[in-house]
């Protein structure tokens, strides 16, 4: 009986589930908390490049918005996905974490950013429109900085 529901479904129009962006938190931990880098009240993104590795345009995007280099990387092991209404598809989004020493020099980009904020998890939801911003805050605090983030997850950039 089940093959013959299945049958009956009428599949007229597929939306695609795509990645084609990634996401980026940096961190700095001061006082065994973490301060993440929030430029016009979002985190950093971008599309990934052709030929390019997800992980590498996370790099790319972070020096381009930030003029950073994070000291070291890590998949954050999260995808956040929504809805792209231009394209007609589902993104998901893989989220890395960079973490950098305190004194970093932040030189946000021209043509992106006009400001610039490090903010504790508290703080998230004084700046974030988005809840799940503020959710993976939260995560990344939780992983991250309370705990020493698991070593499968951080990515050798060489």
């Amino acid at each position: 009986m089940e093959k013959n529901l299945y049958k009956k479904i009428d599949i007229r129009e597929e939306v695609p589930i795509k990645s084609f962006t990634i996401a980026a938190f940096i961190c700095k931990k001061e006082n065994n908390k973490g301060k993440y880098l929030q430029n016009s009240w979002k985190m950093i993104s971008g599309k990934i490049e052709k030929g390019e590795k997800a992980w590498q345009a996370a790099l790319r995007e972070i020096k381009e918005e930030t003029g950073i280099t994070p000291d070291s990387l890590y998949s954050a092991n999260k995808v956040e996905y929504f809805y792209e209404v231009n394209q007609n598809c589902i993104n998901l989004v893989p989220i890395f974490v960079g973490f950098v020493k305190s004194e970093v020099e932040v030189r946000l980009s021209d043509s992106e950013h006009n400001e610039y904020k490090w903010i504790t998890v508290d703080e998230s939801h004084n700046y974030l429109i988005f809840p799940n911003h503020i959710d993976i805050i939260a995560y990344l605090e939780e992983n991250f900085i309370k705990k020493e983030p698991v070593r499968f997850l951080k990515i050798e950039c060489t």
